[in-house]
């Protein structure tokens, strides 16, 4: 009787223990990537899109301001399609017009999207190609 109440609570403290690693581990991956085209108010989502032309440049203009960085990010698919993002925290050196970003957080009343501190991740065009051939740039060779 007493060994099968120790395997009854092992067992539950398994199940919990797992339950728990199980949570922690998709956390993250039950947010859902979407475009300006896609966001609603009152979600939580992965921002991915293109920076639009006139984000700020060097690190002097990328200096956040004490309300943040403010950029638009355009729509990969449907470049008319955009939303204005508020972030705050560090920017990626590879941060620059046209260049694919993510960031996390949701659209506020406002219309403009907030981000979390510290969420924006930039990508490198020439990792995610189906061309081997292709450079950083994300152009074929000349």
């Amino acid at each position: 009787m007493r060994s099968r109440l120790r395997f009854s609570i092992a067992l539950g403290l398994a199940v919990v223990l797992g339950a728990w690693l199980a949570y922690t581990s998709l956390g993250g991956a039950l947010e859902t990537y979407a475009g300006p085209t896609e966001i609603e108010q009152g979600t939580t989502y992965r921002l991915n899109g293109l920076v639009a032309a006139g984000a700020p440049e060097d690190a002097a203009e990328r200096a956040q301001s004490s309300s943040g960085l403010t950029f638009t990010v355009v729509d990969k698919d449907d470049p008319d399609r955009r939303v204005e993002v508020l972030y705050r925290g560090s920017v990626p050196d590879q941060f620059k017009d046209g260049r694919e970003v993510v960031v996390t957080g949701a659209i506020g009343r406002d219309g403009v999207f907030v981000a979390e501190k510290d969420t924006m991740v930039t990508l490198c065009p020439s990792k995610f190609s189906d061309d081997p051939t292709e450079h950083s740039t994300g152009q074929p060779p000349a």
